[in-house]
This record gives C-alpha cells, sequence and structure tokens, in this order.
C-alpha cells in the first residue's frame, strides 16, 4: 500500500511541477497581411484584363449577393458569367492600385482601371508563347504574378449524331436539357511534353419571346457533357456537382496522348427552353438584341497553362468538399506573390456543330 501511495504522490508533484505554455493565436480583429486577390487569365486572342479585390477574414466578410447551388447549375463555364454578380465587384474592387504588366521581360504596360467592368485593362493583347508579369502596388503591398500563354492547341470533330433520346435528363441535378443528345466523336493532335487541356462542351441556342415591352431574346446553354472515357476520370471527385457526374473532370493533361493523336466520344444534351437566359450580369437587364444562335454545340480545347491546371483541379474538389469543420481544408491553388487568386493563360482552338433542324 505504500509503494502505491509513494507513486501517487509522485505523479501528483509532476503535475504540480510541469512547465506551462501559453499558445499564441493572432487576434481575429487584425487585418490580414495579404489582403489582396489577383484573378486574370491571359487568353491569346483576347484583350487582356486583371481583377483586384480585397479578401477578408472569415468574420469580416462584408454582406453581398450569393448564388447557391441552383445557380451553379446554369452557371459555370462562361468567363461572362461564371458565378459573377455586380455586388461582389462593388464592393470588393481596387481601384486605386497601380498595375504594371512586363511581356517577354522587355514590353511594358501600365494598367487602367475600368469602373463599369470593375477591372484593370490595357492595349496588350497576349500572344501565343507571351511570357506575362504582373506587378501590382496597392498601398503599401506589393504582388507580383507570372504566366507563359501555351500554344494553340488542336481538336478536331471526326463524326456527330444527333440521337433522339436522353439517358442523362435525371441525372445530376441537370435542368438544362431537352429530349436529344449530340453523340460527337472528337480527335486531339498533342504536341508533346508536359501539356495540360480543358475541354469544354456547350449546347446552346436562342430563342425569343413577345411581351408587351418588345421582343425579348433569350440565349439558352447547356454546358455539362458525358464520357465513359478514361480521360476524363478524376477518382479524387467522389460526388457529383451542379449537374456533372461524380469522377469525371474536364480539365485533363496529356498523359494518354504524349506527342500524339488521341480519339474519344462524349454525348452534350441539346439546350431546352427553360435554362440560363442571356441578361446583362452587372444591370440585370434582358438583351432586346443579340446574335442569332441555331441549335449547336460549341467544342473548344483550352490549352492552359501548368498554374491554371492546379487552380481549377483544386476548384473542383473544393466545391464538392464537405461542409464539415472537422474535415480537413480543401487548399485553393494560387500563384500569386504576397496575396491571393490566380494568374493564368490558355489559348483556345473552337468549333460548332449544329443539329440541323
Amino acid at each position: 500500500m505504500k509503494v502505491k501511495l509513494i507513486i501517487i504522490l509522485l505523479l501528483m508533484m509532476l503535475v504540480g511541477t510541469a512547465c506551462e505554455r501559453t499558445l499564441e493565436f493572432d487576434d481575429p480583429t487584425q487585418a490580414a497581411a495579404d489582403d489582396m486577390a489577383v484573378n486574370a487569365i491571359a487568353v491569346a486572342g483576347t484583350p487582356f484584363k486583371v481583377y483586384l479585390n480585397h479578401v477578408y477574414l472569415v468574420n469580416k466578410i462584408p454582406p453581398m449577393q450569393y448564388y447557391g447551388s441552383g445557380s451553379s447549375i446554369q452557371m459555370k463555364d462562361d468567363g461572362s458569367f461564371d458565378y459573377r454578380s455586380n455586388e461582389y465587384y462593388q464592393r470588393t474592387a481596387i481601384s486605386d492600385a497601380s498595375i504594371e504588366i512586363t511581356v517577354n521581360e522587355q514590353t511594358k504596360y501600365q494598367m487602367s482601371y475600368d469602373e463599369d467592368n470593375f477591372s484593370y485593362v490595357c492595349n496588350y493583347v497576349p500572344d501565343e508563347g507571351d511570357h506575362v508579369e504582373v506587378n501590382i502596388i496597392a498601398g503599401e503591398q506589393e504582388v507580383h504574378a507570372e504566366t507563359d500563354v501555351p500554344s494553340k492547341p488542336k481538336i478536331e470533330i471526326i463524326s456527330h449524331e444527333v440521337i433522339p433520346e436522353n439517358p442523362y435528363s435525371q441525372m445530376g441535378n441537370l435542368t438544362s436539357y431537352s429530349d436529344t443528345i449530340m453523340q460527337l466523336t472528337c480527335r486531339i493532335s498533342d504536341i508533346g511534353g508536359e501539356q495540360y487541356y480543358r475541354l469544354r462542351v456547350r449546347s446552346e441556342r436562342t430563342s425569343y419571346d413577345r411581351t408587351s415591352n418588345g421582343d425579348y431574346v433569350y440565349y439558352t446553354m447547356q454546358d455539362v457533357f458525358f464520357s465513359d472515357d478514361e480521360l476524363f476520370v478524376d477518382k479524387r471527385l467522389s460526388s457529383n456537382f451542379g449537374g456533372w457526374q461524380a469522377y469525371f473532370s474536364n480539365v485533363f493533361d496529356n498523359t494518354f496522348m504524349k506527342g500524339k493523336t488521341y480519339s474519344f466520344t462524349l454525348d452534350s444534351p441539346k439546350a431546352g427552353n427553360h435554362s440560363f437566359t442571356s441578361y446583362n450580369p452587372f444591370s440585370g437587364e434582358l438583351s432586346k438584341d443579340g446574335e442569332i444562335i441555331p441549335s449547336r454545340v460549341m467544342v473548344e480545347l483550352q490549352a492552359i497553362s501548368p498554374e491554371l491546371y492546379k487552380y481549377l483541379k483544386s476548384m473542383q474538389l473544393y466545391r464538392i468538399s464537405p461542409n464539415d469543420g472537422y474535415a480537413e481544408p480543401v487548399q485553393i491553388y494560387s500563384n500569386v506573390q504576397n496575396g491571393w487568386g490566380i494568374f493564368g493563360a490558355l489559348s483556345y482552338d473552337r468549333h460548332f456543330v449544329e443539329f440541323g433542324e
């Protein structure tokens, strides 16, 4: 009994004399050191622009318009409408920064702020092979990012067939569809080396509506496509999102085609009557005049820079991650030094195939 008592007393003495360590936490009211987000894509042949916005601590985010899962189904891949709202840019845009871009380490451009589109613009149009650096000064913070514009990829439409049935109409919350699909066989010609791609397949059309205020032209589109080809398999994407199947990604590398050609088949559901319409994202107004688009499928292969590839992959993983405080967080890839966001580049090869109505 004495031995047990002595052991207990020794343990109590060790506990009582243990060193105390104070854990230090950042003051949640303190502003983040890197409080700028840069978002820019250098697209070959398209005027260059940069979006620069404030980022906030979780408990300091200002109230703003939010697009939920319903909007994510209809607002997916178009650079003009992806999850954008006038409210977000109005409340977070940084309008007084100094932005200079350097192309191929020699030509410099000074960017100016465009109040109508909440972005910085200049007269530079990216070209294939350009090395582009962005240097930003806003207050006391300096931000830097750089990327290389890829060479234009090549995709061919080998064949297509209109099929009067749609086996995907009830899959993955797909909303903008009809009872018809287009099945396409495509072929990618890879140039070798390390190449990264994103494939956009959009079924689109215009429709009309006559109201007391005049005739309106509606733009209808469906971005989700389907394929069983191993090219699109990503085993990390374990659940569906906005109509996209689980384990499916339209962002991939050239593992299966190093310096060769690669053929695959895909299905694109025809855009129906009830889907996204062509309103101005900043004014909220419908467009009265617009391009008349027949029922067709756009096939666009994008060659994307390595950092854009990593960013898109991380975003696809993030958007299906569970809303669980105990789950390991998904880190969004960023190549912006002393800030957040992404600066990537792409070039593309685009084709259209009509349904033939």
